[in-house]
This record gives C-alpha cells, sequence and structure tokens, in this order.
C-alpha cells in the first residue's frame, strides 16, 4: 500500500468548497486527522489531538454577559492540541461572536468560519475519509477541482476564466503559450518568461522542471490547427505532486470543449451573416428596415448609421484563400467594424471575391488596408436607409470595375501600381459615365475615334501624356525626353488623325474619354514619383 499523505491545515481551508474563511489563520502545515462536530460546554475532553472541532456556537446562546465561556473554550481546545475551530454561521449567528474572536486572537488559536450554504458532514468527509484512504483526499480533490474548472465554460471569456481557476487550484500560476511563446492568457504570480524558456528549451521531458521555489508542469495542445502550451506552476511541489496531471489533463478537455464551442458559434454567426447579407442584396421592405437593424446589431452595426456596400474581385481571377475572409472577419471585429461578408463563386458573372456590407466608421480605412494586394475592391456611396442595398451594391460593382480598369491600364503602360480601392463618391464625373458603360457598341464608339492613334506608339504616347500634363507642350517634351517640336510635330499628326484642333473642347473631351484609363494611370504614377 503506498504512503498515506496527511492532510494540513491549509490543504483543507484551501478547498472553495469547504467555504471556510480565516478570521485567526493557522499554521499552514499543521496535520489535521479528523474532524468533529459538537456543541457541547466541554467539548475538549472528547476530542484527540490534531482534530478540528466544527460548531455552531449554540453553547454562547444567551452566554453574552459570560465572559469567561469563550476564554475557557479556547484554553481547553489549545490544551488537547485541536487543529482549529471552524464555527458555523446562518444558525445561531450570523458572525462569530465577538469574545470568542478575541479569545482566539489572544491564544493565536486558529479560527475559521463555515458559510452557511456548507454542512458540516462536507468538511467532516472530506477530512476523515481522507484519513481513512491514501488516496481518497486526492480523488475527492481531483473531482472537485474539475467541477471547479468546469464553472469556466459559462463564463462570457470562458478561456480567461478557466487559466484563473486553473491558477487558483494549483495555488499559484497558470498560463497559456502560443507557439511563438506569446502569452496568450496567464493568472498568478509566476516566472512566466522564465517558464517559456524551459519549456522552449525542452526541459520538461522528466515532467517537472524547477525554477526557484516554483515547480512546474505543462502540457502541448492544438486548438483549431495551431499549436499552444499549456503550463501549471506552484511553490507548493505537492500540489503538482499529486494534481498537477488531473489539472492540466482537466483543463486540456475543457479548453477542447471552449474551441468545438467557439467553432459551433463560428459556424452559426457566419450563416446568420450570410443570411442577413442576401437578404439586404434581394431588398429590404421599408416596412421590416427596423427589424433587419435589429438583426444586424450582432455584427456591430448602430441603427440608421451609414453603410456602404463593397464588391471585391481577385484580379488574376483565383479563388480567394479561406484565411483571407478569415482575416477580414477577425480584424472587423477586432476594430469593432460592422461586417456583413460572403465569398462569391467563380462565375463570369461573380468572379472569385467577396461582397460585404460595411459600417462607413473610422475603422473602415483601417479595414480596407487589410484587402490590399489580394483584390481590387468598389465601395459605394455611403447611405443609411436598408432599402437601398441593391442599387448600392450596383454603385459597388461600378466602382469596382473603376479599379480593374486602372490596375489593368497600370499593369499595361507600366506607369505605376494602384491601390485598387474605389469609392464611387470621390470619382469625377467622366470616371463615373464611363463606369456605366454596359455594351460592346458603347466601348466600340470611343475605340473607334482614336482607331489611327493605337496604331502609332508614339503618337498615342504623347497625347496621353498632352492630357496629363495640363496641355503644357513644355512639360511632355520634358517627361518625354524630346524637343518642344517634336511635341507640337506630333500633335498636328494627332489633329489630322482625329479630325479636328487639340484646342477644341470637344476633341480634348473624346480624347480624354477615349484614353481614361490610361491617364489616370498615368496621373497616378506620376504622384507617386519622388520627383513630382
Amino acid at each position: 500500500m503506498p504512503d498515506r499523505t496527511p492532510v494540513t491545515l491549509h490543504d483543507v481551508v484551501s478547498e472553495a468548497p469547504l467555504g471556510l474563511t480565516p478570521l485567526v489563520p493557522g499554521n499552514p502545515a499543521a496535520i489535521v486527522l479528523g474532524a468533529h462536530t459538537s456543541d457541547i460546554h466541554n467539548p475538549a475532553a472528547w476530542l484527540e489531538p490534531n482534530t478540528v472541532l466544527l460548531t455552531t456556537g449554540l453553547r454562547f446562546v444567551n452566554a453574552e454577559r459570560d465572559e469567561l465561556l469563550p476564554v475557557k473554550l479556547v484554553e481547553d481546545l489549545r490544551k488537547a492540541r485541536v487543529a482549529a475551530l471552524f464555527f458555523g454561521v446562518g444558525v445561531y449567528f450570523d458572525q462569530v461572536p465577538a469574545k470568542l474572536v478575541a479569545a482566539c486572537k489572544q491564544a493565536g488559536f486558529p479560527l475559521y468560519t463555515v458559510a452557511h450554504d456548507v454542512p458540516f458532514h462536507r468538511i467532516e468527509n472530506f477530512i476523515n475519509q481522507s484519513q481513512a484512504s491514501p488516496d481518497a483526499y486526492v480523488q475527492k480533490r481531483a473531482l472537485w477541482i474539475s467541477n471547479d474548472l468546469l464553472q469556466s465554460i459559462s463564463a462570457e471569456n470562458p478561456v480567461h476564466a478557466l487559466i484563473v481557476r486553473l491558477a487558483m487550484a494549483c495555488r499559484g500560476t497558470a498560463v497559456l503559450y502560443e507557439n511563438s511563446g506569446r502569452i496568450v492568457e496567464s493568472s498568478g504570480g509566476g516566472p512566466t518568461h522564465l517558464i517559456w524558456k524551459e519549456l522552449r528549451d525542452g526541459n520538461n521531458a522528466s515532467g517537472t522542471i524547477v525554477i526557484g521555489q516554483w515547480g512546474v508542469m505543462a502540457r502541448p495542445l492544438v486548438l483549431r490547427g495551431e499549436g499552444f502550451t499549456l503550463a501549471v506552476a506552484s511553490r507548493n511541489h505537492r500540489v503538482l505532486k499529486d494534481l498537477g496531471d488531473v489539472l492540466l489533463e482537466t483543463a486540456q478537455r475543457l479548453l477542447a470543449a471552449v474551441n468545438g464551442i467557439a467553432r459551433f458559434s463560428d459556424s452559426r454567426e457566419r450563416h446568420e451573416n450570410t443570411l442577413l447579407l442576401t437578404m439586404l442584396q434581394d431588398g429590404v421592405p421599408l416596412a421590416r428596415e427596423f427589424r433587419h437593424w435589429e438583426r444586424m446589431r450582432a455584427f456591430r452595426f448602430t441603427p440608421y448609421e451609414p453603410l456602404r456596400a463593397v464588391v471585391a474581385a481577385s484580379p488574376a481571377e483565383e479563388p480567394v484563400d479561406p484565411s483571407f475572409s478569415e482575416l477580414l472577419l477577425r480584424g472587423a471585429e477586432a476594430s469593432g467594424l460592422g461586417l456583413l461578408l460572403a465569398e462569391n463563386g467563380r462565375t463570369p458573372e461573380n468572379p472569385p471575391g467577396f461582397h460585404a456590407v460595411v459600417s462607413n466608421s473610422s475603422a473602415l480605412d483601417a479595414w480596407l488596408e487589410l484587402t490590399a494586394g489580394s483584390v481590387f475592391v468598389g465601395l459605394s456611396e455611403p447611405y443609411s436607409d436598408l432599402a437601398r442595398t441593391p442599387e448600392a451594391f450596383r454603385e459597388a460593382e461600378a466602382a469596382a470595375g473603376i479599379a480593374r480598369r486602372q490596375i489593368q491600364a497600370a499593369a499595361a503602360t507600366a506607369s505605376g501600381t494602384y491601390r485598387g480601392i474605389v469609392r464611387l463618391d470621390e470619382v469625377d464625373p467622366a470616371t463615373w459615365l464611363l463606369a456605366r458603360r454596359q455594351s460592346a457598341p458603347d466601348k466600340d464608339k470611343l475605340n473607334r475615334f482614336v482607331e489611327a492613334l493605337n496604331v502609332d506608339s508614339d503618337l498615342k504616347e504623347t497625347v496621353i501624356c498632352y492630357l496629363v500634363n495640363d496641355l503644357d507642350v513644355a512639360k511632355v517634351a520634358s517627361v518625354l525626353f524630346v524637343h518642344p517640336n517634336t511635341v507640337r510635330y506630333r500633335l498636328k499628326k494627332v489633329e489630322t488623325l482625329v479630325g479636328g484642333s487639340l484646342s477644341s473642347a470637344r476633341i480634348i473631351a473624346n480624347l480624354y474619354l477615349a484614353f481614361h484609363d490610361d491617364i489616370d494611370a498615368l496621373s497616378q504614377a506620376r504622384d507617386e514619383s519622388p520627383e513630382s
């Protein structure tokens, strides 16, 4: 049979389910061999040494004037080498009589209150059964610890609550690390950075690490495909020896359960997100706007505050990586940005990308930066009438078309790069009108006007540069590294080919519309140039 592990006063009073509160703390290392309940007037004569007396204080009822009663009781208990006095409140007294407290303090005798909702048999069973079986103490305590840790799942932040309870259970520190060493959650005053250094160096092969006065146990785990390490540390090495494995195993299972609950919650949230966005895109009757605003509160929207519709697509028409959508969703959550987002399928009408409704708040700019380089983005003008959402998406699609053409023109002319983000309310009227070209005849009309110029690259480059540089021949010559007379000669040829003078507003307007995307690309490159 294994050696019996003695139960100390500290072991007993540290158990939260026993409801013990110190009034006169005793020696934590004092051995406790038993517990007995008695309200007789001379209990010390019936108690063995190193036992605990539990009382409801019946002997003190109507004895307020007896100054010697509490002094004699404490003296008798001290002489009998009783380990401590546990006083149950809420039966005869709402608090321990002041004279008894004073007597215990005078004699330095341990005194603890028992919460009114804790039956004495719970304390008796805990102490007495722990002595009856070498393993009973650890088993019962492990069960209570498991039940206590289980309460964390119902907390608003279950991971934080679990780590706090874990630290309390090991009477020290609990910490959850990412694989990088970043602390996700921690509680207690242990040397968390030293603990991670030892874990990182692989010094926990034996199961327990000793860092100064601290004992440490740890366990690796995987949540959502990412690695973590859970560690507990305590100055009481016996706690880790007896309960370390139970604490880590129970916490690991609870973290897995929390992870599963979070996945289920995320799945439901994503479904509601997509469903709500689809409803808005299909059109919301005015009579139901308020109801939809209320549903949107769950996604951080404030009713009747301005929104924007968003259409985004991949320039290479490659499917959007699921991690990218996750990044956008988490980014919005972290910044408090209202967001409804759904990915698009790969069809000619809906190329790979996403549709979204976002709050037009101060957090929008930072969120849009997350899309840079992955997709081009078009945003509608701000609106707050949910019934306008279908129209807003048409605006966003037009803005996305502008962004696409800007990127393509910049790539074709090697004249710079675009961020690929266009807000429709910030574009000029010409850009807006060109964005609404829907048919091939619309495009052909403009292309035919400059058909002859497209054949001659020098003439095309010169006229585009001329329009970008405010019709200034000297500037064009400087940019193209040619003589001003060369520029004038080319512009004369342009006038012949387009059938009109470049001093004519009509001819300039037609050229501007025909070469609009190239002009935008060159203007962007000029603005980004350090020399500009």
